[in-house]
């Protein structure tokens, strides 16, 4: 692994391949760039990897809990990463919570990437660990008993799905969220931390009709918390964009699009390939 070192943090990265074509890789809450790497099989002699740990995730850090991450301090951060690693312009690629974060780079950087493309992203419609953390800073600890003492609150969602007010795949990934008490721990720091950056959708929107670069978005049939209608404000006003939607959920969003993309890949390979004719005697 190696690191980008900042006066609050270090920003944890494995990079692979060598050529001067560059993707950077954001994963979702509660992974690594471990749960990333599937989208290395696609990767190519002209092309180099680029895995982040996003901060509280991995082997990232950040120093003090009660000082939220300020876009300012993502833009020195991510230019820091680019100077390390003498990159000019890049490609981003972003699952879940990483889609809310390749828009943000986008938004403070959009002169530097050649194409976004999401997977579910988070932070156009606000999700579920985001939202929390926008509340009065008075309310956090009411968020705090939810993450140390969960017994109630797995009681209540319990019974609210009984009752046919919560759908039961969004039960089972709240649950699998905060099954543990690192996963719930680590659920409030990013809250704290992470969860007040608001992504500015207008500015992005402008700039991507104004320099049309490739965007992809990429969607799970079955997903419950990130569907078509919940990115309609975004995915309607950029022509540009070709959305997806994949067979599957939340969960296995990643390997379905990288199944995909295998696919584009082989299917452009097999029409630029023609067989060698034999010479007329």
């Amino acid at each position: 692994m190696e690191f980008v070192r900042h006066a609050a943090g270090n920003l944890a990265y494995q990079s692979f391949g060598s050529g001067s074509e560059v993707w950077i890789f954001f994963h979702g809450f509660g992974q690594c760039h471990l749960d990333m790497l599937a989208f290395n099989k696609l990767r190519t002699p002209k092309q180099r990897y680029l895995f982040v740990d996003l901060i509280y995730h991995g082997k990232s850090s950040w120093n003090s809990s009660e000082k939220t991450l300020k876009k300012e301090e993502w833009k020195t951060i991510l230019l820091s990463l680019l100077q390390q690693e003498s990159i000019d312009s890049f490609h981003l690629v972003g699952y879940s919570m990483g889609g809310k974060f390749a828009l943000l780079s986008y938004e403070l950087l959009p002169e530097r990437i050649s194409s976004l493309t999401l997977l579910a992203p988070d932070g156009i419609k606000t999700g579920l660990w985001y939202s929390m953390s926008n509340y009065p800073s008075g309310i956090h600890p009411l968020f705090k008993q939810v993450v140390f003492r969960p017994k109630r609150f797995f009681t209540l969602v319990d019974g609210l799905k009984t009752a046919g007010l919560l759908q039961k795949s969004l039960v089972k990934f709240v649950k699998t969220q905060l099954e543990t008490r690192s996963k719930r721990a680590q659920a409030f720091l990013v809250w704290k931390v992470l969860g007040g950056i608001n992504l500015q959708l207008g500015t992005t929107i402008r700039q991507l009709r104004q320099h049309p670069i490739p965007v992809s978005v990429f969607l799970g049939e079955f997903d419950r918390m990130v569907s078509p209608k919940n990115l309609e404000r975004f995915t309607a006003k950029v022509p540009q964009l070709k959305l997806l939607q994949l067979p599957v959920g939340h969960g296995q969003l990643i390997e379905a699009t990288v199944s995909s993309l295998h696919q584009d890949q082989e299917k452009e390979h097999s029409s630029t390939y023609q067989e060698p004719t034999e010479n007329p005697a």
